[in-house]
């Protein structure tokens, strides 16, 4: 599939813990020029080379600067050759220690949380960005990080609003509860969410793409199966297949999908796990692997976006990034009022 032009005028984006590119496909699909993304996680850099590999494929062709740094070392050293003054500046800080999976574990904010906070304030204060987005678990409000943020975009005179959002509820087939902060130099940033619009379950996520992985069901998938089936009639499902608890998610044709994170498609130990999700005929009584392309869509992400062939690198990209649908409406809303 051909991917989007850009105007040679188009304003440029600038992306913090960007991961895959999930932004940078809104940003494009918004008409927005990538400039540059930073990303590195000194755990794993071998994972986080693959990912700049994915970035640099879909988006250097629009000139976006890919940078494996972290943001702290590109903060020592003043974001060098970083665009100043971008049209927007985004960042998705590392949210392991807020997310549901993370006070399970009983893990507190860690220093590495507020250091990256406190390099996200200094990119604000030395880009300057006319807007800037951020995006997290909702356990992220009312941490220490996010209140250094948003102190650093008072002073620095940004007008700021923090939204909690089910991305569900913007066309996105799947349940994933986030915060969404929205930063404007000079002008109010109420009501700058996009409107809403009607749930879609993942179903339509097929649409033309074959089944041709054939799958035996788990005796925890079987379990689930048969729980379901006595409560109520359907025609398919999607069914969890690593992870997860003693009875794994199901959710028939008519519902969303349930918050599909890295950790389905790469354990504790950092191996990777193979099909993630089965889809369950349920008139036929067969079962497949759901195609990468499936969960690409369920995750927002447009089909010109080219994926990993690994299936556990692809999997962990679309498992930790924003939906771009998502990301797109919100940048067209902006542009609105720009």
């Amino acid at each position: 599939m051909n991917k989007p032009k850009l105007k040679e005028n188009a304003p440029i984006g600038v992306t913090l813990f960007s991961g895959g590119g999930g932004i940078e496909t809104g940003l494009v699909e918004a008409g927005i020029r990538p400039g540059a993304s930073v990303d590195c996680d000194p755990m794993d850099e071998y994972f986080s080379r693959q990912i700049q590999f994915c970035r640099d494929r879909n988006f250097e062709r629009y000139g976006n600067r890919s940078y494996l740094a972290t943001v702290e070392e590109m903060a020592e050293r003043n974001f060098p050759d970083i665009p100043r003054e971008p049209f927007i500046l985004h960042a998705s800080p590392v949210c392991s220690s807020f997310s549901n999976l993370g006070n399970f574990r009983g893990i507190k904010e860690r220093p590495l949380d507020i250091s990256a906070a406190i390099a996200t304030s200094q990119a604000i204060s030395v880009l300057k960005p006319q807007w800037f987005t951020l995006e997290n678990v909702t356990g992220y409000q009312g941490s220490d990080s996010l209140l250094g943020i948003t102190q650093t975009l008072t002073e620095q005179k940004y007008y700021c609003k923090i939204y909690s959002i089910d991305f569900a509820d913007y066309g996105i087939p799947q349940n994933r509860k986030r915060i969404i902060l929205v930063a404007h130099r000079s002008r109010s940033v109420e009501d700058i969410l996009p409107p809403k619009s009607p749930v879609k379950s993942w179903a339509f996520c097929l649409e033309g793409l074959p089944l041709t992985e054939p799958e035996d069901l788990t005796d925890k998938q079987l379990k689930a199966l048969m729980i379901n089936s006595l409560k109520r009639r359907f025609e398919s499902a999607i069914i969890q297949r690593a992870g997860g608890g003693k009875i794994p998610t199901l959710r028939t044709d008519t519902e969303t999908c349930w918050t599909i994170t890295k950790s389905v498609f790469k354990d504790q130990k950092g191996s990777g796990r193979g099909g993630a999700i089965t889809y369950w005929d349920n008139t036929t009584r067969q079962a497949f692997r759901l195609p990468m392309r499936a969960i690409a869509r369920i995750c927002g992400f447009p089909d010109w976006y080219e994926l990993p062939e690994i299936p556990s690198l692809a999997g962990s990209i679309l498992g930790l990034s924003v939906p771009p649908l998502f990301a797109q409406q919100l940048f067209q809303q902006i542009l609105k009022v720009r």
